[in-house]
């Protein structure tokens, strides 16, 4: 009697042992490991509805230029109902991809379990289900680059933020990712103008 309770006492250590390992030290490990694999999906995702959406023509219609007596750029502002407008439209298309994406899942190695810096990344493969949360955000950003003498690029870039339900074993956890995506852009002739961007 004494024996089977001791060995029921060992047995039920090394579960909640085995669990323990799993939940806070494994788990964690595998999140970090899948991030870079739902930074990709939701790269490909906004990749796919910025194809769909934008135009050789966006860049004019995203901003407003304005000109001196000599034809020379002055100030190029920012036109918001458009790029509001076009927000919406790439985050909803955008949705619409990463929900299609991710019904494939993303593959970790299955080394990666092992929490061992050498097994890490290698082993075959195991499907984890990923469950898009909320809905895609996105906002509008502004670079300029030097492109050689007297010539400016002005990139018009989108920063995209998503959420998903990473589904492990022995739990679940959020990831969450954040990329940024060129939109469109333009070269400027001669000095960098002011540009004026709401956000």
């Amino acid at each position: 009697m004494r024996r089977r309770t001791i060995f029921l006492t060992w047995t039920i250590f090394v579960i909640a042992l085995f669990f323990g390992f799993m939940i806070f030290f494994v788990n964690p490990i595998v999140a970090a490991a899948a991030k870079a694999k739902v930074e990709a999906l939701t790269t490909k995702a906004v990749n796919r509805a910025i194809a769909g959406i934008v135009s050789a023509g966006t860049y004019r219609e995203l901003t407003n230029i304005r000109y001196d007596e000599r034809g020379k750029i002055t100030s190029i502002s920012a036109n918001m109902l458009q790029m509001n407008g076009l927000s919406s439209d790439i985050a909803n298309s955008s949705q619409h991809f990463l929900e299609m994406f991710a019904a494939t899942g993303i593959a970790v190695p299955l080394g990666t379990f092992s929490g061992l810096p050498l097994l890490t990344g290698k082993g075959p493969n195991v499907n984890l289900r990923v469950v898009p949360v909320g809905s895609i955000r996105c906002k509008f950003d502004s670079h300029f680059l030097g492109q050689g003498i007297n010539q400016t690029l002005h990139r018009i870039t989108l920063i995209v933020q998503s959420l998903v339900n990473l589904v492990m074993p022995l739990g679940s956890r959020t990831v969450a990712a954040e990329i940024e995506v060129l939109v469109c852009d333009s070269i400027i002739v001669g000095e960098v103008p002011e540009f004026f961007f709401a956000r």
